[in-house]
């Protein structure tokens, strides 16, 4: 008998548990994060392909770059390391910010001219963090900013890094004041390649 009490004790616990572990996942879910467009003070265009991955190249020169959407700066490039005789591909970018996202979505922008922002920086939306410019490989080819959207890899890695989303219709959208989520768009590509990460990781 007391055997009985102490497991229906016990499954009464996890049961309860459990409930407010769901309802605290399904609150925090139905959160609906902000997005605005995160280029301003200069007009500025960009492209709806680009070159064997999905990102946007956006051209302005000077533009102000903002945080689309709240999270916190993962990391910086503060120096210009990119040599052309040697274009190594991890420096292509010059000066660089990735931001991850509240909505685990991670942002990244390169070829910037100056950078606002540190690592380990909270950001909301909207927030001034960086100048758009001509570093890295940008210095003979056009003033831009390249913008990659992707999952958050825990490993290091600059392929996904690099953009797995295409961003065009996101900025269309917040462009036009629409707080349109791009969260659907990285979950039917994780679900498609799981393992990009851990590819892209093995290649660097």
């Amino acid at each position: 008998m007391l055997r009985r009490i102490i497991v229906l004790v016990v499954a009464s616990f996890c049961f309860s548990t459990s409930i407010a572990v769901a309802s605290s996942d399904d609150s925090g879910n139905k959160r609906e994060l902000k997005y605005v467009f995160p280029f301003s003070k200069v007009p500025v265009t960009y492209s709806r392909d680009h070159l064997n991955y999905p990102a946007t190249d956006v051209h302005g020169c000077y533009a102000h770059v903002l945080a689309p959407t709240s999270g916190v700066i993962f990391d910086v490039e503060k120096k210009d390391l990119w040599i052309e005789e040697i274009d190594a591909p991890g420096t292509r970018g010059g000066l660089t910010i990735t931001l991850h996202g509240d909505d685990h979505i991670r942002y990244f922008f390169s070829h910037l001219g100056r950078v606002k922002v540190n690592a380990g920086q909270r950001v909301e939306p909207g927030q001034w963090i960086g100048v758009m410019g001509s570093s890295g490989n940008a210095r003979i080819t056009k003033c831009h900013t390249h913008l990659g959207m992707s999952r958050i890899c825990p490993q290091s890695e600059y392929k996904v890094l690099q953009g797995e989303i295409w961003p065009w219709k996101f900025l269309d959208a917040w462009r036009n004041g629409i707080n349109k989520s791009p969260v659907a768009a990285k979950n039917r590509i994780i679900k498609a390649s799981p393992q990009a990460c851990e590819i892209a990781a093995s290649q660097d």
